[in-house]
């Protein structure tokens, strides 16, 4: 799914860098379109807002919103994005642990499932799993924040899963 958001945004702002950045910017933060306005769930955005976050004149958002408007395939789907709480910068201060992982191929399945599989031997509950999408992050990486500070011993268990190129445990 990722890659066919990918591909329909990238094809349609194909001849315009700065929008085509607006919009990259809008689906990674979850900022859906509505009624020719931005938001944030209900929440609404300013252009302005949107457009010093990606460097560009306001002019440009609204030109990005209105083709977004205009066209029924990202219409529909800008419509539905919502966004939620990422409690990664918060769980250390209320006593979550943190596990971040990278990987060589970011795209090949079973990460996820395996890592899921040594927490829950160590019988500690996860309380968020938040994947950054290949297809728009460089680097991306799968951030799993547990109910508690996750143990030592759980780090040599992680790093023998295929795939894993580093784990930071915060």
């Amino acid at each position: 799914m990722a890659i066919a958001i990918k591909n329909a945004v990238e094809e349609f702002f194909k001849d315009s860098p700065s929008r085509l950045k607006v919009a990259k910017k809008m689906v990674i933060y979850g900022l859906s379109v509505k009624n020719g306005k931005i938001y944030c769930n209900d929440i609404e955005i300013p252009y302005k807002s949107l457009a010093t976050a990606c460097n560009v004149d306001q002019r440009v958002v609204k030109l990005t919103v209105d083709s977004i408007s205009s066209n029924e395939n990202l219409k529909n789907i800008f419509s539905k994005f919502e966004s939620s709480a990422n409690l990664k910068d918060v769980a250390k201060e209320i006593g979550f642990g943190v596990l971040i992982i990278s990987a060589y191929d970011p795209k090949e399945p079973g990460i996820i499932a395996a890592v899921s599989k040594i927490i829950a031997d160590f019988k500690i509950n996860i309380r968020q799993a938040i994947v950054e999408d290949p297809e728009f992050i460089e680097e991306p990486k799968l951030y799993i924040i547990t109910e508690e500070p996750l143990p030592g011993e759980i780090i040599p268990k992680i790093k023998n899963i295929k795939n894993i190129k580093s784990i930071t445990i915060l």
